[in-house]
């Protein structure tokens, strides 16, 4: 990548961080994560974009660098709730629409687009309960088949496929998810 662009997009990161921090120290729970998830996203943008020992190297010093702060915005906890986090009870049951779905990074949903393995009849269902940050999906293709998917690194899950089937959205069609990526105007 260019070294200019590339210094660019580095810059906007760190800006991020930045203010990512400020939320941290202010206990701002929701917002932290939501500055998160676009440093994350830009960081996923950049990633194959980088060439040569230093861009690479920033590239991944960024990763750690945000690592760091996922770890700092899970320990916040949101203001008036029970703690969600692993043995607890409660359960965030996240509502999908189409708006929602488009506020996914484009790195995650081309990732999910990928593995619909450009098949225009299949379906994409995203899991309902987490941050719906990077959740779990699954995907119905055209001739029947399903395939379930990590949210975190898109990786098939093993399992039986209708396992968490009560814990998934209405379907989107390959065409929702082709005409978010694309700025489509209608959708």
């Amino acid at each position: 990548m260019e070294p200019s662009k590339f210094r660019k997009s580095r810059l906007a990161i760190n800006r991020l961080c930045e203010q990512m921090d400020q939320l941290i120290e202010d206990k701002e729970v929701d917002e932290s994560r939501a500055c998160f998830d676009q440093a994350f996203g830009e960081l996923d943008e950049l990633r194959p974009k980088a060439s040569g020992d230093i861009q690479e190297r920033s590239v991944k010093n960024l990763t750690m660098k945000l690592k760091g702060m996922e770890d700092r915005i899970s320990k916040l906890k949101t203001k008036g709730t029970a703690s969600s986090g692993p043995g607890s009870r409660v359960k965030n049951n996240i509502e999908w629409d189409i708006d929602r779905v488009a506020q996914l990074s484009k790195a995650f949903l081309e990732k999910v687009l990928e593995n619909m393995a450009g098949d225009p009849g299949s379906n994409v269902l995203f899991g309902t309960t987490g941050k719906g940050i990077r959740p779990n999906y699954q995907i119905e293709f055209k001739d029947g088949r399903m395939a379930s998917f990590t949210g975190s690194g898109h990786k098939p899950k093993a399992g039986a496929k209708d396992q968490g089937a009560k814990n998934l959205s209405a379907a989107f069609p390959f065409q929702d998810i082709y005409a978010i990526l694309n700025n489509a105007g209608d959708i």
